[in-house]
């Protein structure tokens, strides 16, 4: 993309050097550099730790994808409101279901085509199509995500990255100035209406859609909220709380959940600063999780 701002002389670099002069400054020591190193995992909402160069399906969880995609806002923030990645997986989720008339396995894929962001963020396009090492650490989150919902050897739908660059002119249309910059692309629009959710909403959106999608899959619960009616799961493993009867959330698949703390005498523990009604504390237990009765599961996005 070519306008007033560009540098001088930039749109004559061939792509090639271009991707040199990105990469040039990892071979240097710079002045903002700090003598702190950190750690080669990143700790998740849930309290795991992700090696995002190394990731295996057990460090997966449903709940750190939709928490932490919820969290981040596309298009490095300069959007009129907040709008989360979560959101974005959502609308086009909507779209295959109820457009396209998708699948469940159709509506699954494109719910969790940009899960990988959840565990190392998003790069602007401009930036990151000259970072291949980076694309190949994205693309090896992806697919081990993929994997950890057993889709390994399901084939990635031929129309997701046609949606996925179609809704953006959705996107800028709706929540981005009305600036006239030419971004290079000419496509049609999905005609989806982008609404402001605030990034506990987009969670929950996320969460309810991956729920109904995976039941329609396989047939069986794979996460589930006190809300919809959790009566009894059992945790199945060593921890020093017995059996969890008091989840508030569960990632059947993942193996956490999310457990009402209560005391030596059975009385639930109260958060004394949430408020005039104080909630329940609570705490991430790790481990089997295994339902006792059936639970109660949405029955439509």
């Amino acid at each position: 993309m070519t306008d007033h701002m560009t540098p001088a002389g930039a749109a004559d670099i061939d792509p090639v050097t271009q991707c040199e002069m990105a990469r040039e400054p990892q071979r240097k020591v710079l002045d903002t550099d700090t003598k702190y190193k950190a750690v080669s995992y990143i700790e998740t909402y849930t309290g795991r730790k992700f090696f995002p160069l190394a990731p295996s399906v057990e460090m997966c969880s449903i709940i750190d994808i939709a928490h932490h995609l919820s969290n981040q806002c596309r298009y490095s923030g300069a959007t009129e409101q907040f709008y989360s990645t979560a959101q974005h997986c959502c609308i086009l989720a909507s779209y295959v279901e109820n457009v396209m008339k998708g699948s469940a396995m159709d509506c699954l894929q494109i719910l969790i085509h940009d899960a990988a962001e959840a565990y190392l963020v998003d790069v602007p396009r401009p930036v990151k199509q000259f970072m291949p090492d980076f694309r190949i650490w994205d693309r090896k989150i992806q697919m081990t995500i993929r994997e950890w919902l057993g889709l390994a050897d399901v084939a990635i739908p031929t129309w997701q990255d046609d949606l996925d660059s179609r809704v953006i002119v959705d996107e800028r249309h709706q929540i981005m100035s009305d600036s006239g910059n030419d971004w290079g692309h000419d496509l049609e629009p999905l005609k989806v209406r982008v609404e402001h959710w605030p990034p506990r909403m987009a969670e929950k959106q996320f969460l309810f859609r991956y729920a109904a999608y995976m039941s329609g899959v396989y047939g069986k619960p794979a996460y589930l909220d006190e809300k919809w009616g959790i009566y009894g799961p059992r945790l199945k493993g060593s921890h020093d709380g017995g059996d969890a009867v008091d989840l508030l959330e569960v990632d059947l698949l993942g193996g956490v959940g999310r457990v009402k703390l209560r005391s030596d005498d059975g009385m639930l523990v109260r958060d004394t600063k949430a408020g005039q009604f104080p909630r329940p504390a609570w705490k991430w237990v790790h481990g089997k999780f295994d339902l006792l009765i059936p639970a109660v599961e949405p029955e439509q996005v």
